[in-house]
């Protein structure tokens, strides 16, 4: 049997359809532990700065690095050989935050509070133009739900972002995870 130039050439779009949808599934497999660390993290930081607010720096000065840490283990039992990557990202992030609050200081915590996650948002967005329609979603849910607290949730917007922000990121891990 003899494949016309036709069939031979859909053939090869539908096994170059298979490998891109096979690897943005593994991308998102091996994304799926980092926003489940993150928001079990973002949860823990923002309920205890609502419980406490004047260790807000204490409280994201232990957790920040713990999740960094923390986030490397996924990268190399994922086989992923260049986890230094993820601290180059964490020091660009940090770099870029500590830069918008010097030109731009912010009036309060909540701001502040307001501010990291709307960052994040934003680069859940762009890795989802590259990566896949689910980062593009999560980072859509994500600044949303950012936005209604911080203008609809006055007394406790701290908490509003350990329940709603953390379980968001906990919950689009787990959709992550399923392919």
């Amino acid at each position: 049997m003899t494949l016309s130039p036709q069939d031979a050439a859909t053939a090869l779009r539908d096994i170059e359809t298979a490998q891109m949808r096979s690897a943005t599934l593994r991308g998102y497999a091996r994304s799926s532990p980092h926003l489940v660390l993150w928001g079990v993290l973002w949860g823990i930081g923002y309920g205890l700065n609502d419980l406490y607010p004047g260790y807000g720096p204490a409280i994201w000065a232990t957790l920040v690095p713990i999740g960094l840490v923390a986030g490397v283990f996924p990268l190399r039992r994922a086989g992923c050989g260049l986890p230094w990557r993820y601290g180059a990202v964490a020091a660009t992030l940090t770099g870029f935050l500590c830069a918008v609050f010097a030109v731009m200081p912010p009036a309060s915590g909540r701001q502040v509070a307001t501010v990291i996650p709307l960052t994040m948002a934003t680069l859940y967005v762009l890795a989802g133009i590259w990566r896949g329609p689910r980062f593009v979603i999560t980072g859509l849910v994500v600044a949303a739900l950012t936005l209604i607290g911080f203008f609809l949730i006055k007394a406790h917007f701290l908490l509003w972002m350990a329940v709603i922000g953390g379980g968001s990121l906990i919950l689009a891990g787990l959709w992550l995870r399923k392919v």
